[in-house]
């Protein structure tokens, strides 16, 4: 195991920050050359960034996501195995020109438009379905039209709650329409990032590694929407910095000499409250990701994440969005959902509580009741927020209600607490 560990922080420390470089490096060179050579710096930037996703599989052992494609083509080999495993007939069609959206709204459209396909066979049999991906100036569109046998009335646990809640973390909506006979139409809307409310967004750099500040700095600069105020090789030259220029993010590698970056974070947000922090990396670490979310980072993301992506990544959190890796918000969720299965087993275990509550959930449950809100109630068991809202996530779907006003009036009337 030890063996291991050191081959896994050797492969970290060299090959995976080589080829990070090198990613960054050419990317931030593709402004300054002749078209004729595009074609051969995305080859480049391809063969890197492969040979970075085969490493971190082989260190995580982590299958390749379905989602390594554009969203036309992630939707569009999407329908494809849907047809072939229902034999069911999936149109699908791409109206405007295409442009590059974050992976984490890839993986919301994808699975609205799986769980609408879904619907419409299991609760419409639908016989054909129509699918179409618009690419609007202000918003990204998809509409499933399905030739069903409708609904006269739209109910939301229709499973359509959780297409609701997807889209609403990107202020995004769904709308269904249907009628008896008429087939159900299916229509979600995500805006695309308005721009920053002053000229640009203000950011302060801090990396380690010199090149990796230049080719950052390089790529952003190319965009109008960003002003690098500053570079730092280390967190007390970040606080330096962030005391006279004051930028909106600072973007920092959360392994560095000296003052780690969680130190560094702690005391930015001590300082300066406001002021956004996101994490770079070269490799996925949930345990890492989670603790930097859980002390007030609002990102964390790869050093191979395509320039683009990164850009709209930085305005989403400078709106006041939170941005993770893809892979690594599943790594955490899948960890999460394991951790709180395995408390539920054994505060079950040991007492005999109504609806199979823990002991844990029904001690949350009295102090709902006498109503403390999520952050005080996580300040006097000592654990965070996020905690709690999990807890509570179990315990309302135990007692079979939407909400604490709900779970608060059932356990009341049933005299639970």
């Amino acid at each position: 195991m030890e063996e291991r560990s050191r081959l896994s922080h050797e492969l970290h420390d060299t090959i995976g920050h080589t080829l990070t470089s090198l990613i960054v490096g050419v990317e931030s060179l593709r402004s300054s050359v002749p078209n004729s050579q595009i074609e051969r710096i995305d080859s480049l930037v391809g063969i890197a960034q492969h040979s970075l996703v085969d490493i971190r599989k082989h260190l995580h052992q982590l299958s390749h996501t379905p989602l390594n494609h554009s969203l036309s083509e992630s939707l569009r080999q999407f329908t494809e195995d849907f047809m072939k495993s229902t034999g069911i007939m999936v149109k699908f069609r791409v109206i405007g020109s295409e442009t590059l959206v974050m992976q984490k709204i890839n993986f919301c459209l994808y699975r609205c438009l799986q769980e609408s396909l879904n619907n419409a066979v299991r609760h419409g049999s639908a016989s054909l379905i129509s699918v179409q991906l618009y690419f609007e100036s202000q918003q990204l569109r998809l509409q499933i039209e399905d030739n069903g046998i409708g609904m006269e009335e739209i109910q939301f646990g229709f499973e359509l709650n959780g297409m609701k809640e997807r889209l609403k973390l990107f202020h995004g909506t769904v709308s269904v329409h249907s009628e008896p006979e008429q087939g159900t139409f299916v229509i979600c809307n995500i805006p695309l990032q308005t721009e920053p409310a002053h000229d640009t967004i203000r950011l302060l750099l801090v990396n380690d590694q010199v090149i990796i500040t230049d080719s950052l700095k390089q790529i952003l600069d190319q965009h109008t929407d960003f002003n690098v105020v500053g570079t730092a090789r280390d967190g007390g030259e970040a606080l330096e910095h962030c005391e006279r220029s004051q930028p909106d993010i600072v973007l920092m590698d959360i392994s560095m000499q000296g003052m780690s970056g969680i130190e560094t974070l702690l005391e930015m947000k001590q300082r300066w409250p406001d002021m956004k922090v996101v994490f770079m990396t070269t490799f996925e670490d949930s345990l890492q990701a989670a603790t930097a979310l859980e002390h007030g980072a609002e990102g964390y993301m790869l050093k191979s994440i395509h320039p683009r992506e990164m850009k709209e990544a930085l305005k989403l959190i400078y709106n006041g969005g939170i941005w993770i890796d893809q892979s690594v918000a599943t790594r955490i969720f899948e960890e999460m959902k394991s951790q709180r299965e395995q408390l539920e087993k054994i505060g079950s275990s040991q007492e005999n509580f109504p609806y199979g509550l823990t002991k844990r959930e029904m001690e949350i449950l009295e102090h709902l009741s006498g109503g403390l809100r999520y952050k005080s109630i996580a300040a006097k068991l000592f654990l965070s927020e996020g905690t709690i809202r999990n807890y509570c996530s179990t315990l309302y779907s135990k007692l079979s209600v939407n909400n604490r006003e709900e779970a608060i009036k059932r356990a009341r009337k049933e005299n639970i607490v």
